[in-house]
C-alpha cells in the first residue's frame, strides 16, 4: 500500500517523470483538482484509474476515511494538483496531516516546480529564498509581508495573475525602489519568456503584451545589502545602545528618524533586524 503525492508537469508534457506515470498506472484512485484538467493528463499517458476524485481542503475528513480504508487493504492512491508539485498553494496539506496522524507516511514522487524554475532562471544567487506564495488582496497588508521579507536580505518568490502582478509591482516601485524583479510566465511552454530588471525598468514596461494574461511567478530582491554608508554605521551603533538600554524598538525609530538622513522606513527595517520582531 501507497499514498503518493505525485508531481505533474507545468507545462511540457515531456517533464513528467517515468516514475510519476508508473506510480499513476498503479494508483487504483487518483485524488485530482479537476476532472477534466487531470483527464486530459491521464488520457494522454493512457491511464485509467478505478476512480478518479476531485479533492479539496474541506472535504479531507471525508475523503481521508475513503483513502485510509483503500490503503488498510492494501491499496495504491495517488494525489495530483492541476500541475506541478502538490499542495505548493494547492489543496492536500489537510488530507497528508490527518494520514501522517493516522500512522501511514505518505511518498512522494517528485518532479518540475514552476518556483525552482523561475529561480533558476532569474540570474539572482538562490542558495537562500523565500516563497511567499499568492498575496492578500489589500496593498498595506502585501506593502507589510515585502517589507518584513526584504530586510531579510534573501529574494522572494511571489505567485500572481496579470492583474495582480501589475498591482504587487506598483507597490514594489512605490516603496522598495532598489529591488531588482524577475518575471518569468509559461514556463516549461512554448512561449517560455523571464523579464528581469531593476522596479524603474519593469514598471516601465508594463504596458508590454507580455503582462497582458497567464500566470507568474515573481522574484524580488533588494539591492541594499549590508551598507558600509557612515551615516547606517552609526544608526546600527545607536539601535545596539537603545536596545541594550531597554528602549522599545518604536521608541527608537521615533527618536532616531530625525537625526539620520535615512527614511524611517529604513531605519524601521535596520531596527527589526536588531529586535528579532515580525
Amino acid at each position: 500500500m501507497s499514498f503518493n503525492i505525485v508531481s505533474t508537469p507545468i507545462g511540457n508534457l515531456g517533464d513528467i517523470s517515468q516514475r510519476a506515470i508508473d506510480t499513476l498506472r498503479s494508483s487504483k484512485i487518483i485524488l485530482c483538482e479537476k476532472k477534466p484538467r487531470a483527464l486530459k493528463l491521464l488520457n494522454y499517458f493512457n491511464i485509467k484509474p478505478k476512480l478518479l476524485i476531485p479533492y479539496h481542503d474541506d472535504k479531507y475528513l471525508h475523503i481521508s476515511k475513503i483513502v485510509i480504508k483503500e490503503l488498510r487493504n492494501r491499496g495504491t492512491i495517488s494525489l495530483i494538483s492541476d500541475a506541478g508539485t502538490p499542495l505548493i498553494s494547492d489543496p492536500g496539506y489537510k488530507l497528508v496531516l490527518e494520514l501522517i496522524k493516522n500512522g501511514i507516511d505518505p511518498i512522494s514522487i517528485p518532479g518540475p516546480s514552476s518556483i525552482i524554475s523561475a529561480l533558476t532562471l532569474s540570474g539572482i544567487d538562490i542558495s537562500n529564498f523565500i516563497f511567499l506564495g499568492f498575496l492578500p488582496k489589500k496593498k498595506k497588508q502585501i506593502t507589510n509581508i515585502l517589507n518584513r521579507n526584504l530586510s531579510l536580505g534573501v529574494p522572494l518568490v511571489i505567485f500572481a495573475n496579470s492583474k495582480k502582478l501589475k498591482s504587487i509591482i506598483k507597490i514594489i516601485d512605490i516603496n522598495f525602489k532598489n529591488s531588482f524583479l524577475s518575471v518569468s510566465k509559461e514556463i516549461s511552454k512554448i512561449n517560455e519568456m523571464t523579464r528581469r530588471g531593476t522596479s524603474k525598468e519593469i514598471i516601465n514596461s508594463l504596458n508590454d503584451k507580455f503582462y497582458e494574461k497567464g500566470e507568474f511567478v515573481l522574484i524580488i530582491k533588494t539591492l541594499v545589502e549590508n551598507s558600509t554608508d557612515p551615516d547606517n554605521e552609526e544608526l546600527l551603533d545607536f539601535l545596539e545602545i537603545f536596545k541594550n538600554e531597554g528602549l522599545s524598538l518604536k521608541q527608537s525609530v521615533n527618536i532616531l528618524k530625525n537625526k539620520f538622513k535615512i527614511s524611517k522606513k529604513d531605519i524601521y527595517s535596520e531596527a527589526l533586524k536588531k529586535w528579532g520582531s515580525k
